[in-house]
């Protein structure tokens, strides 16, 4: 039923265009998408940071946005088979209608908006048929095309704009990768003879504060999927087919409290000295100032001071960032740390240094995505006429996190968001509706693949 509505606008529509039907349907389902994303945006699903590794915080606006979303799918009909776990994570199934045994493909969004920027009393902005000059926003902020926050706007004269009002961020990340996959799959569930493999999604929490793998359960859709694709990207024109491994350890230094002029016969240990003496081991040519491009960086982040005992010298925690693509890279890395840690020994024997363990945030998606992922992704961004050239994050992403728990990992390709985290966010909703066909392009050449 809808989509013979749809039809019946886009009619009407084409006696307004001039006869021109297909100029007719971009301005419907353009319509159609606007009305989508106001609708999540509007939702403020705020998540927040909690510093329990063990807990799993939810907001009453995520919970509300997961809700939300929940019913509009079971609204659709059709077969498809929709759940919610009791995190507030959706998961959806379209099952294969053909014979043949093709790999499945899953796409990701999040639900959750980032803590790093105000979201409360989001109010959106639309700024139709945009005329290529500079969009004042409200509370004193504008959006030019001259700046580096505006500038693909060059590129956009005379489509749909969405913004904020300047005084919280837009949504778009990630509610425009919500818009474009439930669009995909009420676009699936409306063409019974549109024929694909086994199609999965999932709707995921608290990706903006790094907990989203916590509780991501692959059972609701009965199979690890064999093709993952994050549809978080914020740079247009590319999507990330490798990212960063992102490591952290930490490294205790214990001294005591001895008088120094006697330090030798007492066995003084100054753990502040021996800090210093340890991070002074590490080559500059690993810091991130000498990274670029896929070279990693080894960073100490963070020096923390504290007393053991109102009288004792302070003990000391260094904490290290570790970032690397090549996992002989990493290997080097925790190389250097062992042989800082070794000399400083040497250097310091009455100072106890403790190497406190380290822990993985997020992994290199190269290592375990699909062969065929780049392939698929490239054929389906030209097909579709859209620019989408693979690229290196230096940064995580979803997929990249799912990577970390043992899941299989995937591209993160552009999902229409641009200068997220911030009170200039904003969105093109002509984007949203392209971006669309090119997933609904990669399930069709998801199922060509023997």
């Amino acid at each position: 039923m809808k989509s013979s509505i749809i039809t019946a606008s886009a009619i009407v529509l084409a006696a307004i265009f001039g006869g021109n039907t297909a100029a007719a349907q971009q301005q419907t389902e353009t319509k159609r998408m606007l009305d989508r994303f106001l609708s999540y945006v509007k939702i403020e699903s705020q998540s927040v940071y909690d510093n329990d590794p063990e807990a799993f915080p939810l907001t009453d606006g995520q919970k509300e946005i997961a809700n939300f979303i929940f019913d509009e799918i079971k609204s659709f009909g059709g077969k498809i088979d929709v759940k919610m776990s009791p995190y507030y994570y959706i998961y959806v199934k379209i099952p294969s209608n053909i014979k043949q045994t093709v790999p499945s493909v899953m796409f990701m969004a999040h639900l959750d908006l980032t803590p790093d920027c105000n979201a409360n009393g989001i109010k959106p902005q639309v700024h139709y048929n945009y005329d290529g000059g500079d969009i004042a926003l409200g509370n004193g902020l504008v959006l030019s095309p001259k700046s580096n926050e505006g500038k693909r706007l060059n590129d956009l004269i005379g489509k749909t704009i969405v913004t904020s009002d300047g005084t919280t961020l837009l949504g778009s990340d990630c509610k425009a990768g919500c818009a474009i996959l439930v669009s995909l799959i009420e676009q699936m569930v409306n063409e019974p003879n549109y024929k694909h493999g086994d199609v999965y999604f999932c709707f995921g929490q608290n990706e903006e504060n790094g907990k989203l793998p916590m509780h991501m359960d692959i059972n609701y859709i009965d199979k690890m999927p064999d093709i993952l694709i994050d549809v978080d990207g914020g740079d247009y024109g590319i999507f990330y087919n490798a990212n960063f491994t992102a490591e952290m350890c930490s490294y205790y230094f214990k001294g005591n409290n001895a008088h120094p002029a006697d330090g030798k016969t007492n066995g003084f240990a100054d753990a502040q000295t021996a800090m210093a003496y340890f991070i002074g081991q590490l080559p500059p040519e690993i810091h991130p100032s000498h990274s670029e491009g896929t070279q990693g960086y080894v960073h100490c982040y963070e020096i923390e001071q504290f007393k053991v005992k109102p009288d004792v010298r302070p003990d000391v925690r260094l904490r290290f960032r570790i970032r690397y693509f090549d996992k002989a890279d990493g290997e080097l890395y925790q190389r250097y740390l062992d042989n800082a840690m070794e000399k400083t020994r040497e250097a310091y024997p009455t100072v106890t240094i403790e190497a406190e363990g380290k822990s993985l945030l997020y992994d290199n998606v190269e290592y375990s995505m699909h062969p065929k992922a780049v392939e698929i992704i490239s054929k389906a961004a030209k097909a579709t006429g859209i620019t989408m050239n693979p690229a290196a994050a230096r940064a995580g992403t979803t997929a990249a996190l799912m990577v970390a728990v043992g899941l299989p990992g995937g591209p993160c390709i552009y999902g229409g968001q641009n200068a997220e985290h911030s009170k200039s966010e904003w969105c093109c909703m002509e984007e949203l509706v392209d971006l669309t066909k090119m997933c609904k392009t990669i399930v069709t050449e998801v199922a060509l693949l023997k």
